[in-house]
């Protein structure tokens, strides 16, 4: 399919023509997949049938501009190639209803000029990009070993692992208080009464004589629709933090500030809106240390993080140099190589509490520069290598903070596979990690190949309401001699209520639940794999931590978690390397044996 479609491409943009065979794959395709959107907004979440339109696409039209672009005969090669590079994107675009005109042309605007730089500069082709950028089943090719490597660690001395870890670590009057926020995505755009129901990615913006009266008028305070945050609700939710958690020790703030405009960003944008938030945060918090990490949706272009030596026209450093100018309010002046480097550092919080914070969008598949030089990123993995044998050796135990979870579907297999295996060798140094990304409440245990726990990540959810969440935070209890997490609650507001409540009235957080009373009062690695194995025997106990991940959204619940959603649920809470999936499987197959021996009947 890919090779016809390229093929007719071709003979379209060499002679204008559009024979029987290029009308009839184009109107085959485009009617093949299921709805105008999804595949852009959730293009990591696809049925099948999506994913071989996706990825269908992706080949076929990169194959026609790497062709087009590399023949020293062709228009792309002369001063007309910026031109003639949009017209076939465009033209694509509009022909298999990829999106709507203006999202495309913003999205090629603001990336074409990197990818014209990586054809000018690699030898990659059409089946690299896609395998990368797509991680599923279609799409997947062989091993790319000139993208593969391998961490050398000193570990040959490291005595094997023959249990979980269990530190035994319960709540003391003494715990310190940490605040988790994430994905607050600001949308500085956003117009109650809008449209919240639009063709592009991201709704209630515009087109407010088209939603007045209806039911898809946005909400004042957000909506659960493909919407983000106004600033009143933004700035309402930090007022309300300040005022009902007076002890909060320290702030991690894991990234995903900027909105899901995805095809209008810019510098001066981005910049705008990130150092609104923030100096918000560092207004109402003025004595409380605040770490933060990048998120992708940070970057201009969107997700692209280029290595130090890409050309000032393409490079990133104009993020980092602004994002220090902001953090070092909190952060010490050693951390500034680092950040300039590739945004990532490492902090001393107190004696024997250290900070590390990654940029692991090196490890985003919609990261294009992976296709550039996959071995890049191993620059930063080695030295939080070092960072920490360094914690290690000085008795340090250690809090990681990362945007994106190693396991999700987007980080790159290779990237978590060597993540994981310092996690590892570390797990006694590692006293918690915690990332964002995912909007969901949720968490991930860590594991060897012999199925032993040994670290958690804990994601914090998100502030912003896209899509179908109640906003939220989180709130760490951490023991502080080990720094291990004993407890964490999570507040909300509900959206309808807030809603129906109007402009007049400020949204009521409240406490939706405090895990120990919920689950366990034992969130070790150890304690937590005993939950999952409660969870695969007991559906009732998985489905409330269901409730709990998305946050007790309305159309949620209404919707319901059927078999193959707890199935998910609980598979995703044991894979921190995506290829790797021993403890999921021995999970979901107690969990399936559970199902069909009881009388539970999840929603559709």
């Amino acid at each position: 399919m890919v090779n016809k479609l390229e093929k007719e491409y071709m003979k379209y943009l060499e002679t204008g023509v559009e024979t029987p065979t290029f009308n009839y794959l184009t109107t085959q395709l485009e009617s093949s997949r299921n709805g105008l959107n999804k595949y852009v907004k959730n293009i990591h979440k696809l049925k099948p049938v999506d994913e071989f339109f996706v990825c269908v696409v992706c080949r076929a039209m990169v194959g026609v501009i790497e062709r087009t672009f590399r023949d020293e005969q062709n228009d792309l090669n002369g001063p007309k190639g910026d031109d003639v590079a949009k017209k076939i994107a465009m033209d694509a675009c509009q022909r298999l209803k990829i999106q709507t005109k203006e999202v495309c042309e913003g999205l090629f605007d603001g990336h074409w000029p990197i990818l014209r730089y990586f054809l000018e500069n690699t030898s990659v082709d059409a089946k690299t990009i896609c395998s990368f950028y797509i991680q599923f089943t279609f799409c997947n090719v062989a091993d790319h070993p000139k993208f593969n490597f391998n961490l050398e660690l000193d570990d040959a001395d490291q005595p094997s692992i023959i249990a979980s870890k269990s530190n035994g670590g319960r709540k003391t009057a003494k715990d310190l208080n940490i605040l988790h926020l994430t994905d607050i995505h600001h949308d500085p755009l956003y117009e109650p009464g809008s449209l919240a129901e639009c063709d592009e990615p991201l709704c209630c913006q515009r087109h407010k004589s088209l939603a007045v009266g209806t039911s898809k008028a946005a909400g004042y305070w957000g909506d659960y629709r493909d919407c983000d945050l106004p600033w009143h609700t933004v700035n309402q939710a930090f007022t309300h933090i300040r005022q009902a958690h007076a002890d909060i020790d320290y702030i991690f703030q894991t990234g995903d500030v900027i909105d899901h405009m995805i095809w209008s960003t810019s510098m001066a944008k981005n910049k705008v809106v990130y150092e609104r938030v923030v100096k918000r945060i560092y207004e109402l918090f003025p004595d409380v240390p605040v770490y933060p990490c990048i998120g992708n949706h940070e970057a201009h272009p969107l997700n692209l993080f280029s290595p130090t030596y890409a050309p000032d026209s393409v490079n990133s450093h104009w993020l980092y140099e602004f994002l220090y100018d902001i953090w070092s309010k909190w952060l010490p002046a050693d951390t500034k190589e680092t950040i300039l480097r590739g945004g990532y550092y490492t902090a001393l919080a107190r004696p024997g509490y250290r900070i590390i914070s990654l940029n692991n969008n090196d490890c985003y598949t919609d990261n294009w520069w992976l296709f550039y030089n996959g071995t890049d990123m191993k620059t930063q993995l080695m030295w939080f290598y070092e960072t920490l044998l360094a914690a290690e050796r000085a008795n340090e135990y250690v809090h990681i903070l990362a945007h994106l979870p190693s396991g999700d579907d987007t980080c790159w297999n290779v990237w978590s596979r060597e993540f994981n295996r310092l996690v590892r060798r570390f797990r006694e140094t590692i006293s918690g990690i915690f990332n964002g990304h995912s909007h969901a409440d949720e968490m991930h245990v860590h594991y060897t190949s012999g199925g032993y726990a040994v670290a958690v990540t804990f994601n914090g959810g998100a502030l912003t309401t896209w899509t179908y969440k109640n906003p939220n935070y989180r709130i760490y209890r951490v023991e502080p001699k080990t720094l291990q997490v004993v407890d964490h609650e999570t507040w909300i507001f509900n959206l309808t209520a807030a809603n129906s409540a109007g402009a007049e009235q400020s949204p009521r957080w409240f406490k939706e639940y405090i895990f120990s009373e919920e689950f366990t009062d034992d969130l070790s690695p150890a304690g937590l794999d005993n939950l999952l194995e409660q969870m695969a025997d007991n559906p009732r106990l998985l489905q409330k931590f269901w409730r709990f991940k998305m946050l007790s959204t309305d159309p949620r619940l209404r919707k319901g978690c059927n078999r193959s959603c707890m199935l998910k649920t609980l598979c995703r809470l044991a894979v921190t390397v995506n290829d790797q999936r021993r403890r999921c499987e021995e999970l979901t197959a107690k969990l399936i044996k559970a199902v069909n021996s009881s009388k539970i009947s999840f929603n559709t």
